[in-house]
């Protein structure tokens, strides 16, 4: 089982209020729909398992677990809310678009038949049904969302544009080269480092009267022999230190080496020198764009749920909070 779907499963999961629920404790009320205890507790667990499965170091884990139970109750009453919106919107999810959506999640994660699908649930602790509630609430609350949130495509050039000059330098490219390289690797057997050190040194003083791109695709032992040589463009930093600091010290067309390291010699080519620079905004736009959208649209979310919340009945019965 993926760990998306985990992280899809433990979200959207608040229901309404039905006479089983009345003989629960109810920890969160908005209007007409509640969380009760045990819906509580199982987002809770659910969410940690996720946060478990997709991060490694403990004490992240530990701080995303507590972040988590944070926001909970904030992050239920969101959902509540938009489902609620729903309903004043008359926004409706169809059997069909549930359907759509569970062939969309089966591709998405290589399942071929059915069976995979039930595995993959049953693995995770989950039914078809409960997937599928889950499924109608994710398209249920995208509606919502594409109908009263702003779209990212409605960003106009001018807030592109304006963006750009205030965070330019966040897009600012780092010192680079345009580099090509000839390899002589160094063999294993003792009594062969010396020749294939003069060859090196041969093959070095042949690129620097010759065609150094024909030469590195004939002689070089290098897997970018088949592309002339071509390691395209390195930023300060990248190379190893002897050969970053050649490269960085030298100036377009230099031929270097051979410089010698563990695994061999390195002849380089500096075909360019590129300083570091911000990039033109037409260069940048798309990824303005979305940069721009992401920050925009939740900037927009919090401004929602926030308006939401100022018309709506909310209550929160801290003594039903689990503590543990």
């Amino acid at each position: 089982m993926k760990k998306t779907i985990l992280a899809l499963a433990i979200t959207l999961s608040a229901a309404t209020l039905s006479a089983a629920q009345l003989l629960e404790a109810i920890v969160i009320r908005v209007g007409d729909r509640v969380i009760t205890r045990t819906q509580y507790v199982r987002r809770l667990h659910d969410a940690s398992a996720e946060i478990e499965q997709t991060t490694t170091s403990p004490a992240e884990i530990a701080s995303k677990k507590e972040e988590m139970r944070k926001n909970l109750s904030n992050d239920l009453i969101a959902e509540l809310l938009i489902k609620d919106r729903a309903d004043r919107l008359a926004i409706t999810v169809t059997p069909d678009e549930i359907k759509e959506a569970l062939v969309r999640l089966k591709e998405q994660y290589g399942m071929k038949t059915d069976k995979d699908f039930e595995d993959s649930l049953r693995k995770s602790g989950m039914a078809r049904a409960d997937m599928e509630a889950r499924l109608h609430d994710t398209i249920l609350t995208n509606k919502v969302f594409g109908r009263e949130l702003r779209s990212r495509e409605d960003l106009t050039d001018k807030e592109l544009r304006d963006r750009y000059d205030r965070e330019k330098e966040r897009y600012r490219l780092p010192e680079r080269a345009r580099l090509r390289e000839i390899i002589v690797i160094k063999p294993e057997d003792p009594t062969k480092v010396e020749a294939a050190r003069e060859r090196a040194t041969a093959l070095a003083a042949q690129s620097r009267t010759g065609d150094f791109a024909k030469l590195a695709t004939t002689s070089s032992d290098s897997g970018t022999k088949e592309k002339g040589g071509d390691l395209g463009e390195v930023t300060r930093g990248e190379l190893l230190p002897d050969l970053d600091k050649a490269v960085f010290n030298a100036q377009s067309g230099a031929v270097l080496g051979p410089i010698e390291t563990k695994s061999g010699w390195h002849i380089l080519k500096v075909e360019a020198r590129l300083p570091s620079e911000v990039p033109a905004f037409e260069s940048v736009k798309d990824r303005l764009r979305k940069d721009a959208s992401e920050d925009a649209w939740q900037r927009d979310y919090k401004a929602y749920i926030e308006r939401l919340r100022k018309d709506a009945f909310i209550q929160i019965n801290d003594q039903y909070i689990p503590t543990t």
